[in-house]
């Protein structure tokens, strides 16, 4: 339940651009090595940092998190438009309890599944920019 609150809030944020009329192409090649005992540990950090920018209300951070397909996918123009929509949908939201979980692999992309108030989910990350930054967040 929580992740499906989690993604519509997010779903919900990225809407407003319409809304307040503000507003690449993702690279799933990977560098050998993604599976690697320290590109997993990238990969928990950035999933933990997601929801600790979140809980602390630093979207400018978390934005910063975002793959340039998070982006496209949901018409931000550029980090400060992510930022301000951020700060729109997010006002009334309440502290995310998350446990980070394992981390796999699914073709070029690097999979966090986690525990975010309770109800499973995942976080998709894709190298961009030679660090991984996420493409989707959503239950399952």
């Amino acid at each position: 339940m929580a992740w499906l609150w989690l993604r519509r809030r997010l779903v919900a944020a990225m809407s407003v651009v319409g809304t307040l009329a503000v507003a690449g192409m993702v690279s799933t090649s990977t560098a050998r090595g993604d599976d690697s005992v320290a590109t997993k540990a990238q990969a928990r950090s950035v999933a933990v940092e997601f929801f600790r920018s979140q809980n602390e209300r630093r979207y400018e951070d978390t934005c910063r998190l975002l793959s340039r397909g998070f982006y496209r996918t949901h018409a931000l123009r550029d980090r400060q438009t992510c930022t301000a929509v951020m700060r729109v949908a997010f006002v009334w939201s309440g502290k995310i309890v998350f446990r980070i979980g394992t981390v796999t692999r699914e073709g070029g992309r690097l999979v966090v599944h986690a525990v975010a108030d309770g109800a499973r989910g995942r976080i998709v990350l894709v190298r961009e920019d030679g660090t991984l930054r996420i493409l989707t967040v959503d239950g399952g």
